[in-house]
């Protein structure tokens, strides 16, 4: 019982790692999805402001501009732990936007489950959402099994899943939310101890003040 005491008092003095840890995880993440979208500027607005088969957001150059910069310089700002209460929340409100307006139709998983008996909305199948997810799963599986033969017979099928098994992409609010809830941490308790410069600025500005 000491010894657990003792480990549970030591663990909130390395905080400061577990939130370094959720700063270099989304820092690339965000890095990489605001330079794809500077690179590709054009189409990045036709997809914004097209209602048919974008978003439909007016304004859409100014839209994509600030998604670019939350993403891009806000990434880089994670990483080095510069602002980031104020970067996580910029952040945040971009998840938001992207799980209502993107991902949301989707459902929940990002990808297909494609076998119904490891599909967690079993515990849902009372509902017609999750009997709908179980569907998929089995129309999902079906196409994956039919892309996989085809594959085998028509092309060199060991090369092509070399690197990874083919999945069905769903696309849903999974990744999405999961980042989401680790810039709310952020959020709230900051960038952490020692390793950000948000925390030696205080350091330097507010301690040395005392």
């Amino acid at each position: 019982m000491n010894s657990y005491l003792a480990v549970a008092q030591m663990l909130p003095k390395l905080d400061f790692v577990v939130l370094l840890a959720l700063r270099l995880y989304l820092a690339p993440i965000f890095i990489v999805a605001g330079w794809q979208k500077l690179t590709q500027f054009d189409s990045m607005v036709s997809w914004f402001g097209d209602a048919s088969w974008g978003l439909g957001l007016p304004f859409a150059p100014l839209w994509v501009i600030l998604v670019i910069f939350a993403e891009l310089i806000g990434g880089a700002a994670l990483l080095f732990g510069v602002l980031t209460r104020w970067f996580a929340l910029m952040l945040s409100v971009t998840m938001m936007v992207a799980i209502v307006k993107v991902h949301l139709k989707n459902g929940w998983y990002a990808i297909t489950p494609t076998d119904p008996t490891t599909n967690i909305s079993q515990l849902f199948s009372y509902l017609p959402e999750g009997q709908a997810s179980l569907q998929n799963s089995i129309a999902a599986g079906e196409r994956l099994a039919k892309a996989n033969e085809i594959l085998q017979s028509q092309g060199d099928f060991e090369w092509l899943t070399q690197t990874g098994n083919f999945v069905i992409l769903n696309n849903g609010v999974e990744f999405g939310v999961t980042y989401l809830i680790m810039l709310l941490v952020l959020l709230v308790f900051g960038a952490g101890r020692y390793l950000s410069v948000d925390d030696w600025f205080y350091r330097l500005i507010f301690i040395k003040k005392r």
